[in-house]
């Protein structure tokens, strides 16, 4: 049997959104945070995104 913590759901929705390209503002008034710091702890999946992202700068589409 596998334990689901509410947290556990707060931080999928939070990696899906970003993930998606949400900003981390708009991430953070989505979660109900009310402070930044809060929501910079999923900042390095931004940083993930971007770094895919700039990966494909110059690739050509087969």
């Amino acid at each position: 049997m596998v334990h689901i913590h509410f947290h556990d759901l707060r931080h999928s929705a939070a990696s899906e959104l970003i993930n998606a390209g949400v900003d981390l503002f708009t991430v953070g008034r989505v979660l109900g945070h009310k402070d930044p710091r809060s929501t910079q702890r999923y900042s390095h999946l931004a940083i993930d995104t971007l770094t895919v992202a700039v990966g494909k700068i110059g690739r050509k589409s087969a």
